[in-house]
Formats: C-alpha cells, structure tokens, sequence
C-alpha cells in the first residue's frame, strides 16, 4: 500500500498565500462541483452517498472531483493528471480488483509515477483549509434544487419571482 507523506508545516507564510490561490481556484468551479467536493472534503462523505444524495452517477463524482484536483495544480501534467485520476478511481465504490491491481502495476512502472501520486495526496490536504472557507456557511449541504447562488438559494429566488408575478398579475 502507499505510505502518506508527512503533513506540510503551516506556519510559512507561503502556506497562507497558497491557501489563497487554492481558495480563488474552488471558488471559480460549477456550484455542484464545488459541492460534491465539500460534501466529500468536509463531510467525509463517500462518493456513493453523495451520488444518492445529489442523483448523480458515481462516475459524475468522480469527474466532479477530477476537476477539483485538476483546478488546484499550478500547470497542466500529462502524469499529474494520471496520478490524479488513479487517487479518484481508488475511492470510488465501483473500483475493481483488477483496477486496483493495474493502479499498482502503474505505480511500480516508474518512480515518477509514485511521485506523482504523492504530490496529488498532498494537494488532495492541502485542499481542506479552503474547503473551510469555502463551506463556512454551509451551503453545500443543501438538496440539488436548491444551490446557492450568492448567498440566495435557488428555491428561495424562485419563490420569490412566482409572489411578484402573481402580485403583478392580481
């Protein structure tokens, strides 16, 4: 099995610049994205649950939390983007023993591709900072109708335009 690397100090003050950046990056992603991460990042939720919850398909998930990871690099990375792939598709329910079996195969073809992996699991806790900030308020946790869109939630909004037409209209 891969070893974690050791947690990065948060002291430096390049962490809290890099804490911005990362935040900007998420903060300019779809709402359902930004939702599946959340509720993934800082719910802990498995992606089998969230598909339920949001009526989404896993592979949906799992392209939902590709385009997280991919938004968090600095640059584009034929071998990032492989790394970043494989640590989705390990935590998906629908994983197969002979996916896991290729995953490991990957993994020993090359000491860059470890590398690889190691930089994506790094990225992946480096993402929890501004997942905080990016949930603080919760919104994540509300149903697939109602996202929210700048702080109004969608059902709220709605409600709202049918009172003042029928108000317009009486």
């Amino acid at each position: 099995m891969v070893r974690p690397l050791p947690h990065q100090d948060s002291s430096s003050p390049d962490i809290g610049i890099q804490q911005d950046a990362l935040l900007h990056g998420l903060s300019r992603l779809p709402r359902r994205v930004q939702q599946v991460f959340l509720l993934n990042r800082l719910d802990q939720q498995r992606f089998a649950d969230i598909a339920k919850r949001l009526d989404l398909s896993s592979t949906c998930i799992e392209h939902c939390i590709n385009q997280v990871l991919r938004s968090a690099r600095p640059s584009a990375d034929a071998l990032a983007d492989q790394a970043a792939r494989w640590y989705v598709r390990l935590q998906s329910p629908e994983v197969t023993a002979s996916e896991r079996i290729d995953f490991r195969r990957w993994l020993d073809a090359a000491p860059q591709h470890l590398q690889a992996f190691h930089e994506i699991e790094l990225r992946w806790r480096s993402l929890l900072a501004p997942a905080w900030q990016l949930g603080h308020d919760g919104w994540y946790r509300q149903g697939r109708a109602a996202l929210s869109l700048s702080g109004c939630s969608v059902a709220v909004s709605l409600g709202a335009a049918v009172l003042l037409a029928i108000g317009l209209w009486v």
